[in-house]
């Protein structure tokens, strides 16, 4: 038997053809399962990497705002205007990346889950058509 098509009508060799086929399309579907969950996970830890930057923005943003305010405590002059403007800048920075990496981060939960979902939902389905072929074959 080359695992093809079983050489017979024996229903013992249909039997284990099929569970045979079974066991190779779960083998698959395990695999096929790991790919999507290991590109959803790759996704994800970009979008992490991107909000974990972001909060070091914040950070600088944080620490140039509180700088901005002894100097602008004086006389107001353009010195801590600039350091308020530099601030400023890591704020905005830090706003942008946080809403990419989050954005990033629900379209790849979402992608993923869709994905295990239709891949599970065909597989019921073989598994409904297979069962009702060998019922109306015995």
């Amino acid at each position: 038997m080359d695992g093809d098509a079983p050489d017979s009508t024996d229903p013992i060799s249909l039997a284990r053809a099929v569970v045979e086929d079974a066991i190779r399309l779960v083998r698959a579907e395990i695999g096929v399962v790991g790919a999507e969950l290991k590109r959803a996970i790759i996704q994800l830890v970009i979008a992490m990497v991107m909000i974990v930057v972001a909060l070091a923005f914040l950070l600088i943003a944080v620490i140039e705002a509180l700088g901005a305010l002894p100097s602008g405590l004086g006389i107001l002059g353009a010195e801590w205007v600039r350091w308020l403007a530099l601030g400023g800048a890591f704020l905005v920075l830090a706003a942008v990346l946080i809403f990419i990496g989050q954005s990033r981060a629900r379209k790849a939960i979402k992608r993923g889950r869709m994905q295990i979902e239709s891949t599970l939902k065909e597989d019921a389905e073989w598994l409904r058509e297979l069962t009702k072929r060998s019922v109306k074959g015995s």
